[in-house]
């Protein structure tokens, strides 16, 4: 389960990587932190907008660079993390690039969504930190921050990749934190809630206790700037969870039953494979 621990809060942090920056959390993250003497480096995959962000982050006084990667690239994000280090030392990563899809009303996930959502969030995030650890062990500084989710900790019956997902790159967080100490390597887990971008556009039922992006990017920003290696909100949908864990999974699900929403989606007409809906570059 998350936990509040706090490391020693690490001084201001010059260079910043975000990815999924072109929109929804990404954008509001790189956006906080953007000011005069910092250099933000933001991915995304469509560079139309990642551009649009990046004006927007210049006109705070940031110092931007752009890259138009999918983070499934493994070659391409390591050339461009080790041109980008070289110049601006990386002090932090923040692993977000992600997307969403879920069941519809009818028809469950297909294969090609799963298959796709399972490489973009896991595989995807990482690749990303593989190119980016290297530079930050031979520092020995540095922090990365995996935004994971709440499912993590509670599996959505109708979005059950997407739980699959950010376990295990909340595993694999948990993991590296523990191998990466010993070189001060910080990593921090990050676990929101419903978060309004347009991943949840296309979602039909109840979202509880969702926040605006910008509200989440405050959140997240807050936690890092003082250390913390978990960072989980709202904190009342949380210590729900964590009180779920100790009743039987039935009752769990008949509790939950008010809570449940599926993912509009055309019902499938012909044999031909759906495009994942639903679908972002950023949480």
């Amino acid at each position: 389960m998350a936990s509040t621990k706090e490391e020693a809060v690490t001084p201001l942090r010059q260079s910043v990587v975000i990815t999924g920056a072109s929109k929804g959390l990404g954008e509001a993250l790189a956006r906080l932190y953007a000011h005069p003497g910092r250099t933000l480096g933001l991915l995304g995959r469509d560079r139309h907008r990642l551009e649009a962000v990046a004006a927007r982050c210049r006109n705070q006084g940031a110092h931007v660079v752009i890259a138009a990667l999918d983070v499934k690239d493994g070659p391409a994000l390591a050339r461009w993390f080790k041109a980008f280090d070289a110049e601006h030392p990386v002090d932090l990563l923040i692993v977000n690039a992600g997307m969403f899809t879920g069941h519809g009303r009818f028809v469950p996930e297909t294969v090609q969504e799963m298959t796709e959502l399972l490489r973009t969030n896991l595989e995807g995030a990482v690749l990303t930190i593989t190119a980016a650890v290297p530079m930050m062990r031979a520092r020995q500084r540095g922090r990365i921050a995996i935004v994971g989710s709440l499912a993590a900790l509670y599996p959505l019956a109708d979005a059950p990749a997407y739980s699959a997902s950010k376990a295990g790159v909340i595993a694999y967080g948990e993991a590296l934190r523990e191998w990466l100490a010993p070189d001060h390597v910080a990593v921090s887990l990050i676990y929101p809630g419903h978060i309004k971008t347009a991943q949840v556009e296309h979602h039909v039922g109840a979202l509880p206790l969702m926040v605006s992006a910008e509200t989440a990017a405050r959140i997240i920003k807050r936690g890092l700037d003082r250390g913390r290696t978990s960072i989980a909100f709202p904190k009342a949908l949380l210590w729900l969870i964590r009180a779920g864990r100790l009743v039987p999974w039935r009752v769990r699900a008949m509790l939950g039953r008010g809570n449940r929403f599926y993912v509009a989606k055309p019902e499938p007409t012909s044999q031909a494979p759906s495009a994942p809906v639903g679908a972002s570059a950023g949480h």
